[in-house]
């Protein structure tokens, strides 16, 4: 199968920072005027590494069938890793960059398992 670019975890990332700017407003009613470049620089950074955890899961699988399994097991963790993203903010940048971490790869191996099981050659 043709590899995926890591080029493609930047699109993770600029849709984690849409997904905050989105949360923010929906929750206030306003726009988070009051944000730093460096929140949303660090809430990039954060959806770019789970990115490319995606990419590197997507890479590793044989099909494209096993793909969707991981990408549909990447999509259920992402509320929790955003939900932990911005628990993660309490602890600071590295919490805020850690966190998310945690559920992305987690159900990504996860998926990876499953398609391996469920969809042998």
């Amino acid at each position: 199968m043709k590899t995926l670019s890591p080029l493609w975890s930047c699109l993770v990332g600029l849709l984690t920072v849409l997904y905050q700017v989105v949360t923010f407003y929906v929750r206030f009613g306003r726009w988070n005027t009051d944000a730093s470049i460096t929140d949303y620089v660090s809430f990039f950074l954060a959806g770019a590494l789970g990115g490319w955890i995606l990419v590197f899961f997507l890479n590793r699988q044989a099909t494209s069938a096993r793909r969707w399994v991981v990408l549909i097991a990447f999509l259920l963790a992402s509320p929790v890793a955003m939900f932990m993203m911005l628990g993660g903010g309490l602890l600071g940048p590295l919490g805020t960059l850690i966190f998310p971490q945690v559920p992305w790869a987690l159900f990504s191996w996860l998926g990876s398992l499953a398609g391996r099981l469920v969809l042998r050659k």
